[in-house]
């Protein structure tokens, strides 16, 4: 008998031991939850609670049967406290702040998105962009600035200056020269800076530039420096078997060409009608004007 009530007096202490600790954690997160849906409380009336109180007035004091008033003015705030009732004014321009409702309050600025959304929409978007590689491309890249661009068609054989003759499409030069605007560049007169992102006219815009410049591009790759190893060039397409040259491709990518890039170039390519030099020129300058949409767009 003495063992199992010696036992039960173990159990007892180490019961009480374990409710103590649960005390312990508990009591603050309650204490805190309580203060915290007082504070919801003050201020205006409470449109998501309608039990809240309402505020009686600048100046003014809570409600009959007592309650925890905080008035604050241009010297600072005093707080007197009761048990049952709370509200908050303010003064003219005192150092405090009203208590301004945390969602569904049209006067306050900071109505922040609550909930995480249905996480089966969530998951249905994310398919439908593509695997995480591909999402994050789509939501972090940034346009080529304007100058960069220049610089770029440059460096890969276009003429900037070029004009077109009359009664024919403006040449690249001009697009980019006359399409500034479009291209998102900085309006100092405005304080504007130069756009970060693509808008759609911009990437209109960006993607005519590149199908005028493909010609320019093709006849002058091999004699620009950017695109030359020790001084020598290579065509953009060979000479004897019309494929697409790994050197050139990744010249006008931006990065080493992988084979399926090569592959693709290529099958493009053998769209063209056989026989027909100006549909496999015109093949080859979509061709080329594709990579660079793709390359250069993060698409």
């Amino acid at each position: 008998m003495n063992g199992k009530r010696d036992s039960m007096s173990r159990e007892s202490i180490a019961h009480y031991g374990r409710t103590a600790r649960l005390a312990r954690w508990a009591v603050p997160g309650i204490v805190f939850s309580v203060a915290f849906g007082f504070a919801a409380c003050t201020g205006k009336s409470n449109p998501v609670n309608p039990n809240c109180p309402t505020d009686t007035g600048s100046g003014g004091s809570g409600g009959s049967g007592g309650g925890v008033t905080t008035t604050t003015g241009q010297g600072g705030s005093t707080t007197t406290s009761s048990t049952t009732t709370t509200s908050v004014t303010s003064g003219t321009a005192g150092a405090g702040a009203t208590g301004n409702d945390a969602s569904g309050n049209e006067d306050n600025t900071f109505d922040h998105f609550n909930g995480p959304g249905d996480p089966f929409e969530i998951l249905k978007q994310h398919l439908e962009e593509g695997p995480p590689e591909i999402r994050g491309r789509l939501h972090s890249c940034s346009k080529i600035p304007y100058s960069s661009l220049g610089e770029f068609l440059k460096s890969r054989g276009v003429n900037l200056d070029a004009t077109a003759g009359a009664g024919q499409p403006k040449t690249a030069g001009q697009i980019y020269k006359e399409g500034k605007d479009s291209l998102g560049t900085a309006n100092y007169a405005a304080r504007e800076p130069e756009a970060y992102f693509h808008t759609t006219a911009g990437a209109t815009k960006l993607f005519d530039i590149f199908v005028q410049a493909a010609p320019e591009i093709i006849a002058n790759i091999q004699n620009v420096p950017a695109c030359q190893i020790g001084g020598v060039g290579k065509p953009m397409f060979d000479t004897t078997t019309g494929e697409c040259v790994f050197e050139s491709l990744s010249c006008i990518i931006g990065r080493p060409a992988k084979s399926q890039d090569i592959k693709l170039c290529n099958t493009m390519l053998q769209h063209a009608a056989p026989g027909n030099q100006a549909d496999l020129d015109l093949k080859r300058r979509i061709t080329v004007a594709a990579f660079l949409s793709a390359a250069h767009t993060c698409e």
